[in-house]
């Protein structure tokens, strides 16, 4: 198991694994002939195999997709809603929506939060029947609980 590994660390590295550029010799014995066979096509199969595997495995840089998220999460999608619950148990408290507004086309880009690559976006928070402004950073403070907002349900959307 551990040769086999390195024999596919040395191909990716681009090293010649046969020792001195020849073909490859597979002995027979049911019927007590040499066979010569030539698995240097075979070689060639699986060096492009390997090249699309280790192609596949770099990993691409990826931009942010939503505030909080880690730098290295590797999905296409960006936060545009939260239910969230205000209330001490089940049976009882408020439930309130949070909704990311659209930016108008040509609008510049909302300033950063703090230190982070998050920009401070206008979201609408909708409870009952008002509807009040607020901003990213106000998102960012529904893990509450208690007498605070925990967020309940995300929304989710493929980013463009």
């Amino acid at each position: 198991m551990a040769e086999e590994e390195e024999r596919i660390n040395r191909k990716l590295r681009g090293e010649d694994i046969k020792g001195g550029g020849g073909e490859a010799m597979e002995t027979d014995e049911t019927d007590g002939k040499k066979k010569a066979k030539a698995v240097a096509g075979d070689d060639a199969e699986e060096d492009e195999a390997l090249k699309a595997a280790l192609a596949m495995s770099v990993e691409e840089e990826l931009t942010p997709v939503g505030p909080g998220l880690p730098d290295n999460f590797q999905g296409q999608y960006e936060l545009f809603a939260v239910v969230t619950h205000k209330g001490r148990d089940a049976d009882g408290g408020h439930y309130m929506a949070w909704v990311r507004g659209e930016k108008p086309e040509g609008a510049p880009e909302a300033e950063k939060i703090g230190d982070s690559e998050d920009t401070n976006d206008d979201w609408y928070v909708f409870d009952d029947d008002e509807v009040s402004p607020c901003k990213t950073e106000d998102v960012l403070k529904l893990k509450g609980g208690g007498d605070w907002h925990m967020s309940y349900l995300n929304f989710y959307r493929c980013k463009k």
